[in-house]
């Protein structure tokens, strides 16, 4: 990696993270920082466009050089609160392309390590929001809210849209801006934090 750093700044997603991890490889430079534009204020980064492909061809890359495991980590700890995440993150993507497969075996290298627990506290935090879960009902939708440390709410969704006890549902991550909807046959994960929404307070 070269020495020169330079900071970028993307949309939040996933997608957009691959795009700026594929600038940086390609640079051969360890980004300086890598902010979503809503934590990027006064921030002087380079802006970055997601470019769906490119981020596809990357995790394709990573699973074809390493494993699915490795994918799966990448994909579980973007969700996580993990400080800094977005270098972490890289940094995994760059062990994981030079080392291949071993990197899932390797249970000693720190940013590895790292990767591990904080997925493992991310699948606790959301066993645990899914058990304590409570909707409350009014007007036939059953609603509630959420505030988890992890953005567990990808991880949960299946299993509450399948819920049959209940019909239309809107659970609201405030933390992370997120609502899940489950309206009749229709159903969405959307971020929301550019909407703007009135004050909903978490049930008694």
């Amino acid at each position: 990696m070269k020495d020169r750093q330079y900071g970028y700044i993307y949309d939040g997603t996933f997608e957009g993270f691959l795009t700026v991890a594929v600038i940086c490889l390609r640079q051969h430079r360890a980004p300086a920082f890598v902010l979503p534009y809503h934590l990027a204020e006064g921030e002087d980064g380079i802006k970055v466009k997601t470019d769906p492909s490119e981020a596809e061809h990357l995790y394709s890359v990573i699973g074809s050089v390493a494993d699915v495991q490795a994918q799966q980590n990448c994909l579980d700890f973007f969700l996580t609160c993990a400080c800094r995440k977005e270098i972490t993150l890289f940094a995994y993507i760059y062990k994981a392309l030079v080392t291949g497969p071993s990197i899932s075996e390797d249970y000693s290298d720190p940013t590895v390590k790292l990767v591990r627990q904080a997925v493992l506290d991310l699948y606790r935090e959301a066993q645990s929001v899914q058990t304590d879960l409570c909707f409350t009902e009014e007007g036939g939708l059953s609603a509630a809210v959420i505030d988890p440390r992890n953005s567990v709410l990808p991880l949960i969704r299946n299993q509450v849209l399948r819920r049959e006890d209940i019909e239309d549902i809107a659970l609201y991550d405030k933390r992370h801006c997120l609502l899940l909807r489950r309206k009749g046959e229709f159903a969405s994960l959307a971020d929301i934090r550019h909407l703007a929404m009135p004050v909903i307070d978490s049930p008694e």
